[in-house]
């Protein structure tokens, strides 16, 4: 079951959601995440729980991740497991959002999943611990905001990255005019929205005009994808299959997501299994 959680002023300004999930194991023993543009972290509660980010469909072994995970900004899929039952919490952030609460390191951790502690430090596994013993999911929520309310310590949002993602929300289809609007040379454009976000500008675009697509699609269960195609900004359908193999590594033809609330998750039904050096 999932549980979500909308998180009160001022970290909502930060943070899009909270959320919790207790499942049993999913029939996909692997999934493929197309990218959104946005940093997670994600906090397995389970004693003996780990997360697997595979670097490819087929490879047979992945990186191994025993705790919590901050998963930075893609543009690209990335292929994890879904492992058995479990107990899990997350924070999805808004864009722009995780650097109040990450510090500096966006830019390193794009294209990149990473152990919280690496991030935080010891006080990672005691925010662990603290989520562990809560007596109920809501608890859980209720903790983790809190923590996250005290990480945030007054911060606001910077007005630089607000006015420049206005403007993408706003339908701005390049960067270049609202890189002049802001007043900012290109250099120092880039590395501030960089900095905030862990994309540039023209990635951050592209993969926030991929998501909108993939939410237009998902929604219908006879999607027309020149209408979707066009609507989301893409110029034509030779434009909208090779960013689609860019960012998601499949032609669209092939997109099958779990669901219209999942526009992201493609399950992978087919996975390598280990053999040994003699090929048994």
């Amino acid at each position: 079951m999932l549980t979500q959680r909308v998180p009160a002023p001022p970290l909502d300004a930060f943070v899009a959601v909270l959320w919790a999930s207790d499942r049993g194991a999913l029939p996909h023993a692997r999934e493929r995440k197309l990218p959104t543009g946005c940093v997670d972290i994600v906090i397995p509660l389970n004693e003996h729980a780990r997360i697997t980010r595979f670097a490819h469909d087929t490879d047979p072994d992945g990186q191994v991740f025993r705790a919590a995970i901050v998963q930075g900004a893609h543009d690209r899929a990335i292929v994890r497991g879904t492992g058995g039952a479990s107990s899990v919490v997350g924070v999805h952030f808004r864009p722009g959002g995780a650097a109040a609460l990450l510090g500096g390191t966006l830019p390193e951790l794009h294209n990149r999943t990473v152990a919280l502690d690496d991030v935080w430090g010891a006080e990672s596994h005691r925010l662990r611990d603290w989520l562990q013993h809560a007596p109920d999911v809501h608890e859980r929520l209720r903790r983790l905001e809190q923590h996250l309310l005290q990480r945030l310590a007054g911060a606001t949002p910077d007005p630089f990255v607000t006015a420049v993602l206005g403007a993408f929300r706003g339908g701005a289809q390049a960067v270049t005019p609202v890189q002049r609007a802001s007043g900012l040379s290109p250099p120092t454009f880039i590395a501030r929205f960089e900095q905030a976000t862990g994309l540039t500008p023209k990635r951050f675009l592209r993969v926030r005009r991929f998501h909108t697509l993939l939410r237009r699609v998902a929604a219908s269960p006879a999607p027309d994808w020149a209408e979707a195609a066009l609507d989301a900004g893409y110029s034509d359908q030779p434009h909208l299959i090779r960013e689609f193999g860019r960012l998601a590594g499949i032609t669209p033809s092939a997109y099958r997501p779990l669901g219209p609330e999942q526009p992201e998750h493609m399950a992978l039904e087919k996975h390598p299994r280990r053999t040994d050096p003699a090929g048994r």
